[in-house]
């Protein structure tokens, strides 16, 4: 396998990797898919599994690279190159050693040919999730960023659960329950985010193959270069210079109750508590009203401790109210995983069905807060809140909100 070099300096690409992922990884794709699956052309590998190849090595340098284990002294290409080959050697269990291989030059320990299979198996399980409807990505995502818990799951996960795993089986998956490496690969988001950027551009590397211009062509380098360097800008630029951040937009539009029990006469009526339909005890009254002094009071602890006595209580007709308020202390916690668990948990929909999409949509908007990779699921479940509400206020902010995240 010959050397390639990149148009570049080393720390452009580094510095893409870790800072601006999704445009640095398209100049990647770029500069470096096509010479790579040149050589292992070279060598009798046929172009998918080549491409597989060249995707896993991308996947792992942008881990590499964003967890800060990169040497400075390290070639990106010759690193690149490397990572393909050993998703080869790991995939092929092959053991031909390359004279003019790139791994021994680059003074780089490459990952062990564990965790390079661990990457593709997380490609695997990545690949079947995606194939999910999005309400069953939504939940098995949600569920894995939980901490574990010993209480049973809800039906609505297994039976999700349980379409995955048929998916791995007809993968070839020989697992009769869920692999440790599916249930990582859910709990990675940061590498689903990298894996499904480079699964879209290899997606339209498939759809169109263009023939690859003249090596001698002198104009077409300095094009190329040209091209990359304002993708690269105008990349930055979007990721920079946006209209607003997960952040900006989060605090824009979540909007708490000022009152739990102002809310719920909102919702249920100047009568709540009182007639046949919504009638409440006393005792479950009484616990709301305390939890609202400690709410208003912003003393969210004491206001979960008392919530958690009516979610607690199997027989309590306010369990939903319970929830919801947990739910909404939980986002001004800024703790939106467990947020997303507590709206999940909420039965009576007639009453809060357009309340559990929009807070939830902007528990994801607030996990974006952490993480930008996460943008486009939070987009996603704006989306979906967007096509639930009939209230016109909300549905103009969720446009504001799309085009705001939208890059």
């Amino acid at each position: 396998m010959t050397h390639i070099t990149g148009q570049f300096p080393n720390d452009t690409y580094f510095n893409g990797l870790r800072d601006n992922p999704e445009s640095s990884i398209a100049v990647v794709y770029d500069e470096f898919r096509l010479p790579i699956l040149q050589a292992f052309a070279a060598m009798g590998e046929s172009e998918e599994d080549a491409a597989f190849f060249f995707q896993m090595a991308v996947n792992d340098a942008a881990r590499i690279v964003r967890s800060g284990a990169t040497p400075p002294t390290v070639s990106f290409p010759g690193l690149l190159q490397a990572l393909s080959m050993a998703h080869f050697r790991a995939r092929t269990e092959a053991s031909v050693h390359l004279p003019d291989s790139p791994t021994e030059d680059i003074k780089f320990d490459l990952p062990t040919p564990e965790i390079l299979r661990e990457t593709q198996d997380k490609a695997l399980a990545w690949a079947c999730l995606q194939d999910l409807s999005p309400d069953c990505q939504d939940r098995l995502l949600a569920q894995a960023a939980l901490p574990p818990t010993d209480a049973p799951l809800p039906e609505q996960y297994q039976a999700c659960a349980g379409q995955l795993l048929q998916a791995l089986q007809a993968e070839g998956a020989s697992a009769t329950e869920m692999p440790a490496s599916t249930l990582a690969a859910l709990r990675d988001t940061d590498g689903y985010a990298i894996w499904r950027r480079t699964q879209a551009l290899e997606q339209n590397w498939g759809a169109e193959k263009p023939p690859p211009p003249p090596e001698s062509n002198q104009i077409w380098r300095w094009a190329i270069a040209v091209f990359l360097l304002v993708l690269v800008g105008y990349g930055a630029f979007q990721f920079f210079v946006r209209p607003k951040t997960a952040a900006e937009v989060f605090a824009d539009n979540f909007a708490p109750p000022g009152s739990l029990m102002a809310d719920m006469e909102a919702r249920y009526g100047t009568e709540m508590g009182n007639d046949s339909v919504s009638a409440r005890p006393s005792a479950c009254m009484l616990i709301l009203r305390e939890a609202d002094v400690y709410y208003q009071a912003s003393n969210y602890q004491a206001a979960m401790d008392a919530l958690l006595l009516l979610v607690l209580d199997s027989a309590s007709i306010c369990q939903s109210d319970a929830w919801f308020f947990l739910g909404i202390i939980q986002l001004q916690l800024e703790d939106p995983a467990t947020a997303i668990q507590c709206f999940s948990k909420i039965e009576d929909l007639e009453r809060y069905g357009e309340d559990i999409y929009w807070y939830q949509a902007l528990a994801f908007v607030q996990m974006a807060k952490g993480n930008p990779l996460l943008r486009d699921r939070a987009k996603h479940a704006i989306e979906r809140t967007h096509s639930n509400t009939r209230d016109p206020k909300r549905r103009a902010q969720a446009e504001a909100m799309l085009k705001n995240l939208s890059k």
